[in-house]
C-alpha cells in the first residue's frame, strides 16, 4: 500500500482528470511546491503539515519516520535502522545517512549456530538475539541538527499525539499481525500492546501506545542521549538480556549515524544518486542500467525488452551475493562494479534467444527475501531539498 500527496499552495493536483494517460491533448500540470509519498495516509500528512509550520524536507521526513514508526509498526520503528539518501538545495550537497542497527559488541560469528555448527533455524529473525542496536532514534536527531529547521518537539508532535492516543487499525496491519501473531505472543511487552488478549484484535480497533509517546517525547526533548542513555537505554537493554539478548549500554552509547557519500551514475542523460554500500541498491541499480546501457529498449518488442532487464538484473544480483557486505569490514569493489566496461563484459554474456538458468552464474546466489518489514518515502518541498528513505526492521514486526 503507498499512498503519495503532492502540496501545492498555488496550485491543487487533486482534481480528477477525465482525459486518458498518454493522451497528447492532455494539458501538462505545474509541478507541485513540495510532494510527500508514504506508505500510510497518517504519515504523509504528518509530514504535510510540517511543511505548512515552516519546515523544510528534512523535518518532514523526522515527522514522516516518526508516523510510521506508530501506524506501520510492521515495517520500520525506532527499533530498527534505514538509509537516507539527502539532497540539499542550497549547496547542491548529496549524502546519505547510514543509520543502519549494528551488532551488539557481544556478538561473534557462531550466535545462530548450535554446539554442531548447524544454524538454528528462526534464530537470526525472532527473539532478543536476532535484535540489533537500533538506528532511527539517532538518524531523526541527526537529520533535524544537521538539516532540519524546526525543533524535534515540532516536528516529533504529530507521532506523539498518534502513539499517546492511538489510531484506528486497518486490514493492511491487522493481516501482518496474524502472520507474526506467534511471534508477537512470546514477548509480553509485545502481546500488551498489539493483542487483545492473546489475539489479534477486530479492524477499526483504536492501537495506543503510551511506552512509545513517551520515548518519544524524551527524544524530542532530550535528543540523541534521550534514548541511548539514561532510563530509556538501561530499560531497553534490562529487558533485552531478560529475554535472553546480549545489548549493553555501551552499545547503545556508541552508536552513531555515518554520513556516507550517495553512489553516482548516468543513464541516457539522466544523472542518478543512490545509496551507497552497505545498502546493495544503488549498486545493483546502476551496475543494471550500465548493462542496459546501449541498448535502444523503447524501440523492441515487449518480450525482448523484458528479457535484457531480466538478464541484466540476474548479473547484478550475481554480484550482490557475491561482493556485497558492510564496507567498514568489507572491501566492496564498488569502482569495478559501477564500470561501464565491467558492464559491457557482462552484457557480452547475454544472448537474445536464451535466458541463462540463475545456477550457471559464476557466484552463488544468496537467498533474497523482500516482504512487509521494510518501508520507503519521499519528500520534496518547494526550495528543491529532496529526502528518499528505505528504513527496516528486518521482519514485520521485527524481532518480537
Amino acid at each position: 500500500m503507498v499512498s503519495g500527496c503532492s502540496h501545492s499552495p498555488a496550485t491543487s493536483s487533486s482534481e480528477p482528470s477525465h482525459q486518458s494517460i498518454g493522451s497528447s491533448s492532455r494539458p501538462r500540470s505545474k509541478p507541485p511546491a513540495a510532494a510527500i509519498a508514504s506508505a500510510h495516509p497518517l504519515a504523509t500528512q504528518a509530514g504535510i503539515e510540517i511543511l505548512e509550520r515552516g519546515g523544510n524536507a528534512f523535518d518532514a521526513a523526522i515527522a514522516v519516520a516518526s508516523v510510521l514508526a506508530v501506524v506501520e509498526p510492521s515495517g520500520s520503528g525506532l527499533g530498527g535502522g534505514g538509509f537516507w539518501l539527502l539532497h540539499r538545495a542550497r549547496d547542491g550537497k548529496q549524502v546519505m545517512l547510514d543509520s543502519r542497527e549494528t551488532a551488539p559488541l557481544a556478538a561473534h560469528r557462531d550466535l545462530f549456530l548450535d554446539e554442531n555448527k548447524q544454524v538454528l533455524p528462526g534464530k537470526s529473525l525472532d527473539g532478543a538475539l536476532a535484535a540489533g542496536i537500533p538506528g532511527v532514534p539517532a538518524a531523526l536527531v541527526h537529520l533535524s541538527k544537521n538539516y532540519g529547521q524546526l525543533p524535534l518537539t515540532t516536528t516529533l508532535a504529530p507521532a506523539i499525539e498518534l502513539a499517546q492516543h492511538g489510531f484506528l487499525l486497518d486490514e493492511h496491519l491487522l493481516k501482518l499481525m496474524r502472520f507474526r501473531q506467534k511471534a508477537i505472543q512470546t514477548s509480553p511487552a509485545a502481546a500488551s500492546i498489539f493483542l487483545d488478549h492473546g489475539k489479534v484484535p477486530g479492524s477499526g480497533t483504536r492501537l495506543v501506545q503510551t511506552d512509545l509517546a513517551h520515548t518519544l517525547s524524551t527524544l524530542a526533548k532530550q535528543g540523541h542521549d534521550g534514548f541511548y542513555k539514561g532510563e530509556i537505554a538501561e530499560k531497553l537493554v534490562a529487558s533485552v538480556k531478560h529475554s535472553g539478548g546480549i545489548w549493553s549500554l555501551t552499545d547503545l552509547a556508541r552508536y552513531h549515524v555515518i554520513e556516507r557519500k550517495p553512489i553516482a551514475g548516468d543513464y541516457q542523460g539522466a544523472r542518478i544518486i543512490s545509496a551507497a554500500p552497505p545498502s546493495s541498491g544503488g549498486l545493483v541499480l546502476m551496475e543494471t542500467l550500465n548493462i542496459l546501457n546501449g541498448y535502444a529498449l523503447n524501440q523492441l518488442d515487449r518480450a525482448t525488452r523484458k528479457h535484457l532487464i531480466v538478464e541484466a538484473w540476474k548479473r547484478a544480483y550475481r554480484d550482490r551475493a557475491e561482493y556485497m557486505g558492510d564496507p567498514d569490514f568489507v572491501n566492496i569493489p564498488v569502482e569495478r562494479l559501477l564500470s561501464q566496461n565491467y558492464a559491457d563484459a557482462l552484457k557480452t554474456t547475454i544472448r537474445n534467444d536464451v535466458a541463462l538458468p540463475s545456477q550457471y552464474l559464476a557466484a552463488p546466489q544468496a537467498e533474497i527475501q523482500q516482504g512487509n518489514n521494510t518501508t520507503h518515502f519521499s519528500v520534496l518541498d518547494k526550495s528543491g531539498n529532496r529526502v528518499a528513505a528505505t528504513l527496516s526492521i528486518n521482519y514485520p514486526f521485527g524481532s518480537g
